[in-house]
């Protein structure tokens, strides 16, 4: 039976484990600006990159945004976005020299909103036009609020899928394996007892 109980613990203990990747949100490990970095030159593009894919489903850009704030409170972002795995990016502009809030939001590989904020400081070169901004949250041109782009990859889009269905035939593996185990356990329990007694009656 201690036997049995350890395997069991064992089992069970995998299944967990594999579960846990599945619920963990996805987190920032690099971004254009920088955190806290300064920027001297404009970029292409903003992207944030985030540690696992994200979800995009159907092409669909609907919980995500990123949105790029001036030192005078106006956005300097278009409202597209453009999901390609682990990676969201935007058209990038700027105003006047100033520190900078970036604002993100994405959905993660296990179906979870995420988001958080971050400040850069912005160094305009010389000869540099500033964009002018504007006093609310843009909406981005392109039907649904939101674009795919044309940097954005559709398997981008769909890998996010592919991984929470993975997930889930993961889980639901470990769980047939879980329940599978408890079920030999409890009629090993059962068996016993009956060997027992037939051994006392034959003595």
């Amino acid at each position: 039976m201690a036997a049995t109980a350890a395997a069991l613990a064992v089992v069970g203990g995998s299944v967990l484990g594999l579960a846990a990747p599945a619920s963990a949100h996805n987190y920032l490990v690099s971004s254009t600006p920088a955190v806290g970095g300064t920027l001297t030159e404009l970029p292409d593009r903003f992207d944030i990159t985030t540690n696992d894919r994200l979800l995009a489903i159907g092409g669909s850009d609907s919980g995500f945004a990123l949105r790029v704030i001036g030192p005078d409170g106006k956005y300097y972002e278009d409202g597209c976005v453009a999901v390609d795995g682990p990676s969201m990016t935007t058209k990038a502009a700027l105003g006047e020299s100033g520190e900078y809030e970036v604002e993100w939001q994405v959905v993660s590989a296990d179906g979870h909103t995420v988001s958080d904020r971050y400040d850069f400081t912005w160094e305009a070169p010389s000869g540099f036009s500033p964009a002018t901004g504007t006093s609310a949250p843009p909406t981005c041109a392109s039907s649904g609020g939101s674009s795919a782009g044309p940097d954005a990859s559709p398997d981008g889009a769909g890998s996010g899928s592919d991984s929470s269905a993975t997930d889930a035939l993961f889980i639901g593996a470990g769980g047939v394996v879980l329940a599978g185990v408890v079920v030999a356990v409890l009629l090993l329990l059962r068996r016993r007892p009956a060997s027992a007694a037939d051994d006392t009656d034959e003595d």
